[in-house]
């Protein structure tokens, strides 16, 4: 009598889902090679597109536990525990989190990262799908290497050979350099750390695979391995220099103890490898940077401090809640509330703090630390059991794979003490991958008998599918309103501003946490209230306007943006108690943020408080000194205001020098204060100043004044201020020299047409220092000035959320165009200098006090 069991191939293809596996994999690999796909991932329909990819692993998960006995998706090696205690500590952080919506989000997305291992681990029942796996894994890293270079090339390397060309002709000789970031190999995900992670990853499996691998397929994956460094070589990515450098120094530790090869033989490999980095390190200009700027002991300003904050900021976000963290996703919304005051105007404002350890402690509190030394610890000591067994007689997988796949995940190990990147979907599927496989070799054995499930797997699916349906629900309202956004944007677009309102306003009350929708809703209407000829409509818009930022500032309390904006709307409205309300907020969160300070000074002064007015626009002077040069001093009640300000920048600087030891603070504070009073035309007390901390351009313009010759080879060569001075002494050859003075500035500015001077600003430059009596005139009097908006660059991303227009913000800047552009050391811009904000900081909190107070 025959059973009416089907048979086992039968029971194996259903109970696998391999339908949904291959959609997976198929998502997978689409968000892998999308160009921009980390950026797209936040724009719509993409953002729909990705969730989709995170339903369907979890949905691949509920149906192979309607099929199988538990045991067989049981990730075993105490992998198990590890995320059991993932998801408590996933539990009980958005449970208390204070941004329980954006929380319970990331939260579904954690858990989705989750089901696609345990779905992967269920699917991987034969080493023949071992093997298979991980070439896939390849083939798709091969496919991303091949993308990443093909589209450097062709949109970043050979566009910046053609602007470097075109300004040649201008006299200007430029090299191609890394040090820029948009020169940076970014493609395809949208970040070169991003790219760089991914490599580290799979880089050791491409030369594993090559090792096992015979034949054509052998130099295939040879190639690919050759190109993936190649393709690391253009990242410039430090983090991922550092973590290659780590992974071949564990890899060689690791052939010395266990490799059969002779030591003659490894250590010629070591030695070839060491001398290939050397090169490429030798050769890249930012990476030799580093080592040189090491070498020196100078490890102030630029990316380490940029980490040393955002590093700063996790770490304070952690201990003020070290139990549960602040709950996922909150990273963008807090942070200023715990960016330290000393960091300056460095990393304002970011969403991820380029630190996994400090992302995950600042998010998950204890959690974020137990989970990952936990999944550490089993990896260390199954590897060292694996070892112990002998892995040359294990028939699961050739042994150099699985240290290919430990290598990987050593080296992104490395590389994440210095970024966050596990929210690309490439990057965390490989980890997955390896995780899953790693999982079966060290099982004893693999299942592949069929067997029956068991009762409480009904539950699981039933309970399975009943939360996957019910954040479905949750999610339909999120994204629908994503999906008006849109097409309100697109209205914006068309000029049809009714219809832009009237979605905007739909978004938002679908999601009213999102605070992206209140910010675009009230930047849009209050900078339409700028442009508006009818003062009826403007004020109609400006009210409007202020309305959605309060809103805004209502459900994202911490964003210095919203605040600053509202202040200017709320001045617009003649409201200056209101408006200094909302300044002495930003003025909390970023208080050297350019402008913040000015604008509470503004408001002050419209309240009648000149006291508190002057003191505000002097800390706003003695941070942002290049403002001394506007002409808005000439304008209306600034200019009563001027001598007062400028006598009590005197004032404040004079008594921090005082204070301050020898070092950079205290030659910033001569150079401003020089800079003050050469402005006021106190030549004699300026050169007292500048000829301890005056700058080269300083100096000139100094003895310029004075009558005195100008050694011109004293100054940086080609800079702007040596250029323009050139031009100053050289009328016939004013213009080119102008022109040369205006490109000569090293920006990351790779567009050409940001580059070059608009023609207009050059006719007046030439113009203005043709009437000119003396270059002192010509900056203090007749200089052309500007008044462009600080864009919100990053806006979009930072808000995770693109569809909308960038914005710039309402703060009325007039600069006087030379300074700004050709002698900036002057009125220098201390982007990151801790000495001064620390000093600067209890003359902002008494002020912040005053005008706190009642009356």
């Amino acid at each position: 009598m025959h059973s009416a069991t089907p048979s086992p191939k039968l029971d194996r293809t259903s109970a696998d889902g391999t339908l949904l596996g291959l959609l997976t994999a198929g998502f997978y690999a689409l968000f892998t090679l999308l160009p921009g796909s980390n950026t797209l991932m936040v724009s719509w329909p993409w953002a729909f597109l990705w969730q989709v990819s995170l339903a369907l692993p979890i949905l691949w998960l509920l149906w192979q536990v309607g099929f199988k006995p538990l045991r067989q998706l049981a990730l075993g090696s105490g992998l198990d525990w590890v995320a059991a205690l993932m998801v408590v500590g996933l539990i009980v952080s958005t449970l208390a989190a204070d941004f329980p919506q954006q929380a319970r989000w990331y939260t579904w997305v954690a858990l989705g990262g989750l089901a696609a291992l345990y779905a992967l681990n269920g699917w991987l029942n034969s080493p023949r799908r071992l093997l298979s796996l991980l070439q896939f894994q390849g083939g798709l890293a091969l496919a991303f290497i091949a993308l990443s270079l093909g589209l450097w090339i062709s949109q970043i390397y050979l566009p910046e050979l053609a602007r470097l060309n075109t300004l040649r002709q201008y006299g200007v000789d430029l090299a191609f350099s890394f040090q820029f970031t948009s020169l940076r190999n970014w493609q395809p995900i949208g970040h070169q750390n991003y790219v760089a992670g991914y490599l580290v990853l799979v880089l050791p499996l491409l030369a594993a695979l090559a090792w096992v691998s015979k034949g054509w397929q052998r130099w295939l994956w040879l190639a690919g391995t050759g190109l993936g460094l190649v393709n690391l070589y253009t990242t410039s990515s430090r983090g991922g220099w550092l973590a290659l450098m780590g992974l071949a120094v564990g890899g060689f530790a690791i052939a010395l103890l266990l490799s059969p090869l002779p030591r003659r033989v490894l250590w010629s490999i070591g030695a070839v490898g060491l001398g290939g980095m050397l090169i490429a390190i030798a050769t890249n200009d930012r990476l030799s940077g580093v080592i040189r700027a090491l070498l020196r002991g100078d490890v102030g300003g630029g990316e380490l401090v940029y980490r040393l904050i955002t590093n700063a900021v996790g770490w304070n976000m952690g201990i003020d809640r070290p139990l549960t963290g602040q709950g996922l996703g909150s990273a963008p919304l807090v942070y200023q509330q715990y960016r330290p005051y000393w960091a300056g105007r460095e990393a304002e404002l970011q969403y991820q703090l380029h630190s996994t350890p400090a992302q995950l402690w600042g998010e998950l509190g204890i959690w974020g630390i137990l989970v990952p030394i936990a999944l550490v610890g089993v990896l260390s000591f199954q590897t060292f059991r694996w070892v112990r067994r002998s892995p040359a007689t294990d028939q699961t997988l050739p042994p150099v794979l699985v240290w290919s796949l430990l290598g990987g995940l050593l080296a992104y190990g490395i590389l994440s003490l210095t970024d966050y990147q596990v929210d690309n979907l490439c990057i965390a599927g490989a980890m997955l991958i390896y995780l899953a496989v790693l999982a079966r070799t060290w099982q004893p054995q693999l299942s592949t008998q069929a067997a029956s499930p068991g009762r409480i797997n009904r539950w699981l699916v039933g309970l399975g599918l009943g939360t996957t349906l019910a954040m479905t629900l949750w999610l339909v309202p999120i994204h629908r309103a994503w999906s008006l956004s849109s097409d309100g944007f697109v209205a914006l677009q068309r000029g049809d501003l009714d219809s832009f309102v009237r979605r905007l306003e739909q978004a938002h009350t679908l999601a009213p946490w999102e605070p992206y929708y209140a910010h675009q809703l009230g930047w849009n209407l209050g900078n339409l209230s700028y442009q508006s000829p009818d003062p009826g409509q403007s004020q109609a818009l400006r009210r409007a306007g202020i309305e959605w930022f309060q809103r805004a500032n209502a459900v994202a309390p911490y964003l210095e943006f919203g605040h600053s904006n509202l202040g200017w709307l709320l001045i617009g409205e003649n409201q200056p108690q209101e408006a200094t309300a909302a300044f002495a907020e930003s003025s909390r969160l970023i208080p050297a943020k350019p402008g913040v300070f000015f604008g509470l000074g503004f408001s002050r002064l419209l309240a009648g408080n000149t006291d508190q007015a002057v003191e505000a626009m002097a800390l706003e002077i003695v941070r942002n000194p290049m403002l001394i040069s506007s002409s808005v001093w000439q304008v209306g009640q600034f200019a009563a205001l001027a001598g007062p300000v400028l006598d009590r920048v005197e004032t404040i600087t004079t008594d921090l020098i005082a204070d301050a030891p020898a070092g950079a603070l205290k030659g910033y504070l001569h150079q401003v204060r020089g800079g003050t009073r050469w402005w006021q035309g106190d030549l004699a007390q300026a050169n007292e100043d500048w000829q301890i901390g005056g700058s080269a351009a300083s100096l000139a313009l100094l003895a310029l004044a004075q009558n005195q010759p100008v050694d011109l080879e004293s100054l940086p060569p080609g800079s702007p201020e040596q250029l323009a001075l050139q031009a100053w002494f050289t009328p016939a050859e004013r213009r080119d020299l102008l022109a040369q003075a205006w490109v000569a500035q090293p920006e990351d500015l790779p567009q050409l047409d940001e580059v070059l001077p608009p023609e207009d600003i050059l006719n007046e430059l030439e113009t203005t220092m043709n009437q000119s009596p003396s270059l002192e005139v010509w900056l203090k009097q007749n200089a052309p000035s500007w008044q462009p908006r600080s864009q919100r660059l990053g806006f979009g991303i930072i808000s995770r959320h693109i569809d909308g227009p960038q914005p710039s913000d309402y703060l009325p800047r007039i600069e006087n165009v030379p300074m700004v552009k050709f002698f900036d050391t002057v009125f220098p811009e201390a982007i990151y200098l801790p000495e001064l904000d620390s000093a600067l900081q209890p003359y902002r909190d008494e002020l912040l006090n005053q005008v706190s107070s009642p009356g």
